[in-house]
């Protein structure tokens, strides 16, 4: 005997019976019998319009099913409303969630069955409907609905909850009618509880508390999970499904509502030997779940807990044992009992899969683990073409397109020029699919795209974006996705110069953070708060608020934005000139970074102090920390990188007056910036060039390489301050050429310029003839001269700029 063939899905399962059918069917057979095929004929259209699936008829009851509660009850009102004026189609409604199993040309399971018995419930004309579809509803304000009471359900399991659908005109139940179909309800007595002794006070404070949910400290309570990573229990080469769905369990959960989840990041740095209750301390989170997977021949199990580890207290506790193809749907069934345990309300479907082809799902989670855990580049490119199989196999898997453009973003952001056309291009093809993708889906789209038009400087663009998303992320609830948009405005307003505008923002996703707790997102917002100071010169407050974001990001232990920080404090004692102060952040960040092992940043770190030791003209020491960028880069094969530490070697020669070795590094920097195609490293690569020949005194060659890199910056819209310098060495070859210059333009630079350094201000004094840029030179080196030591004081004014400068001053002032 074959086996039988079941499918399993998880749906809104709907139950229609017409009222009052068995005495018309006794009393006229063929009125009864048109009376079916007209409820046919009508209900067929509209169940197709809101995307149910007929399932079966029974008598003259019918069992559909939906993706979602949503469309369940949408699909449920828009029948009564089409049938109301059809006579003796009296139709009474019932709807449940849960799991329907397919068994050759059956439908079965116990959530069916609690549908249908739940459909008694509803008056003629109206909708029943269990708390699990109540819940999924209560968000969307254009849904009322009144508490009918609890079924008396023999043989099942599960608690229900029935309610009746009392907006859009639909009759009310009238409880007097079932009551004896329902439980009775305990009668909550406060004084019982309390002993008997509550004052007015007191029993005002326990309902306060106990109805309104209210806590200490005036907050309604978030409740915080930690997600922690599925164990795989199968072999080394299925953990991408443990690990995949583990990351995607996180992303639905958190974006569910008013839920403080512990990020995947913070999840994946936890020491697996640790307790629950340390694992729990360490992710600042009152619930952890606890889950493995285990793939066997055609099939798996799943073991899941949800704990209150305050209390030790198990939420939920299951074996799941299904068939492989109910893998895609494991990520919202575990999603919706997270949120149904911790009574978040949500406006979203949690539940729904993402697809049904379980061979496409697998695809898509292979790819994102070779994505996300790569032992090589071409990891990537692997990525890539698991990505394409996936969508082969299932055109409407839209997270694996998502996905696609987050890839194509990641790429195009190392590459120069911001080529992010096939990001885009996939971004764009998704939003096209209208109504197909999730309100919440096309969100995190067109989020997306904001911050590929911030990337290109495109920020009016962005602002738009950013907007449309934000509509969208507040109308699905998503308040994850909303804090993060409304932290983007603020990203946006800093680069704008609108500081009042991006403080408003951050204050405002801050106050959203502090609110639900969650501390990386505080710390990262104060973070960027201090910027927005540091960019206006206000060195003070960003110290202010950087100290604040590294103590709770110390607090937290996340060392990759610990070392952020601690550098945006180094750069804020150099603006200072305190140059030791922020020599000693920078070497603890390339401590954290050399204990971490992360080689590419400890090449960034040594580019760094390189640059504080050239502030501070300590030559010998910036030219040892540039060169050991240089190799750390050099091996990597990151030409950006390579560039940049050529550029501080060049520097290095250029000052202390080699200026055949920095002529040397100068053309190799030109080469890879042209390589590259990076207009802007050309630019900047033609003007030292430029300036070294100038020193050298071959004007002609100065000339050519000065007004190539001057016509660059001009298109490009680099600042004034890089203007100046090209226009005033460009204007002062032109001087010892004997050739008419505009000093109009000069000055115009000048005075939209900040921060001109000594050796500009020479450099303007010897172009204007004005003794006061030259006052200002010697008055810079002073300063920098106060910040050394006697050895280092005599080498430093022994170098060509800071030299000429004294005595230049020596002989005018």
């Amino acid at each position: 005997m074959p086996s039988p063939q079941i499918e399993r899905k998880l749906a809104a399962i709907m139950f229609t019976d017409i009222a009052g059918y068995t005495a018309l069917s006794a009393k006229d057979s063929t009125k009864a019998s048109e009376l079916l095929k007209t409820q046919r004929d009508t209900l067929k259209p509209i169940v197709e319009k809101y995307g149910g699936s007929w399932m079966k008829e029974i008598g003259d009851g019918l069992l559909l099913t939906f993706d979602s509660a949503t469309s369940a009850v949408e699909c449920s009102i828009a029948i009564q409303e089409a049938t109301k004026d059809i006579e003796d189609l009296n139709l009474r409604i019932g709807i449940h969630e849960g799991e329907v199993i397919k068994q050759d040309d059956d439908v079965i399971g116990d959530d069916v069955n609690v549908a249908s018995r739940i459909e008694p419930f509803s008056a003629v004309g109206g909708v029943a409907i269990t708390h699990k579809i109540e819940q999924a509803i209560s968000s969307n304000k254009e849904f009322e609905t009144k508490y009918i009471g609890k079924p008396k359900l023999k043989g099942v399991a599960q608690e229900i909850k029935v309610f009746c659908i009392t907006s859009h005109g639909l009759p009310k139940t009238d409880i007097s009618k079932v009551s004896a179909k329902l439980e009775e309800e305990s009668k909550f007595n406060i004084f019982a509880l309390t002993g008997g002794i509550l004052t007015a006070i007191g029993i005002a404070f326990w309902i306060a508390v106990g109805v309104f949910d209210v806590s200490f400290g005036g907050k309604v309570e978030v409740p915080s999970v930690g997600i922690l990573m599925m164990e795989n229990l199968g072999k080394e080469d299925e953990e991408f499904w443990s690990n995949g769905m583990t990351a995607d369990l996180i992303t639905r959960v958190a974006g569910a509502g008013l839920i403080r989840v512990a990020p995947i990041d913070d999840i994946l740095k936890l020491d697996k030997d640790l307790s629950i209750e340390e694992k729990a301390r360490k992710l600042r989170v009152k619930y952890i779940l606890t889950h493995s997977f285990l793939i066997k021949d055609d099939s798996f199990d799943l073991w899941c807990k949800l704990e209150n580890v305050e209390n030790g207290v198990a939420l939920f506790s299951n074996k799941i044992s299904e068939p492989m193809d109910m893998a895609t749907q494991m990520v919202g069934k575990l999603a919706n009992d997270i949120v149904t345990s911790l009574k978040v309300k949500t406006k979203q479907d949690v539940m729904k899969a993402p697809t049904a082809n379980v061979e496409a799902y697998e695809y898509y989670l292979k790819a994102k683990y070779k994505y996300e855990n790569p032992k090589n580049i071409e990891d990537v490119e692997i990525a890539r073409g698991l990505l394409q199989k996936a969508i082969l196999l299932d055109d409407r898997l839209f997270l694996a397109k998502w996905f696609q453009g987050h890839i194509e973003y990641g790429i195009a952001f190392d590459k120069p020029n911001s080529e992010y056309e096939k990001s885009m291009g996939i971004y764009e093809s998704l939003l096209n699919q209208g109504k197909n993708i999730s309100d919440q889906l096309r969100a995190k789209i067109l989020n997306d795209i904001g911050l590929i038009q911030y990337q290109k400087a495109n920020y009016n663009q962005a602002i738009s974006y950013y907007n449309n998303a934000k509509k969208l992320a507040i109308k699905v609830g998503d308040l994850e996705l909303e804090n993060s948009i409304i932290h983007n405005f603020g990203l946006v307003y800093t680069m704008l110069e609108q500081d009042n505008k991006a403080l408003s923002y951050f204050n405002k996703a801050l106050k959203i953070f502090d609110n639900i707790g969650n501390l990386y997102k505080k710390a990262l917002t104060l973070k960027n708060i201090g910027n927005v100071y540091y960019y206006n010169n206000k060195n003070n407050e960003a110290l202010d608020y950087y100290l604040q974001s590294k103590n709770l990001f110390d607090k937290i232990g996340n060392n990759t934005r610990i070392t952020e920080v601690i550098n945006n404090i180094g750069f804020v004692y150099l603006d200072k000139g305190n140059y030791d102060k922020a020599l000693d952040y920078f070497n603890r960040s390339l401590k954290i970074y050399m204990k971490l092992g992360s080689t590419i940043d400890i090449g960034m770190i040594y580019y760094t102090i390189g640059n504080a030791y050239d502030y501070k003209i300590d030559f010998e020491a910036s030219l040892d920390y540039y060169s050991r960028a240089f190799e750390i880069y050099e091996k990597l094969g990151d030409k950006r990188g390579m560039g940049q530490s050529l550029m501080g070697i060049g520097n290095v020669y250029a000052n202390t007056g080699d200026y055949d070795k920095a002529l040397d590094y100068y053309v190799r920097l030109l080469k890879i910036a042209e390589e590259l195609g990076d207009k802007y490293g050309v630019g900047n690569s033609l003007n030292n060039i430029g300036t070294v020949y100038f020193s050298k005194s071959d004007y002609e060659k100065s000339l050519d390489y000065l007004d190539k890199s001057l016509a660059i910056q001009k298109e490009l819209g680099f600042g004034e301050v890089d203007l100046l310098e090209t226009t005033t060495y460009l204007y002062l070859t032109y001087k010892h050429l004997g050739k008419e210059y505009d000093e109009n333009e000069i000055h115009s630079y000048i005075k939209s310029a900040e921060n001109i350094d000594f050796e500009i201000n020479l450099r303007l004094y010897e172009l204007l003839e004005d003794k006061s840029y030259l006052e200002t030179a010697y008055k810079q080196v002073q300063e920098k001269a106060l910040a050394m030591d006697d050895e280092l004081l005599k080498k430093g004014l022994s170098y060509p700029i800071p030299k000429a400068i004294v005595e230049e001053w020596e002989k005018v002032k």
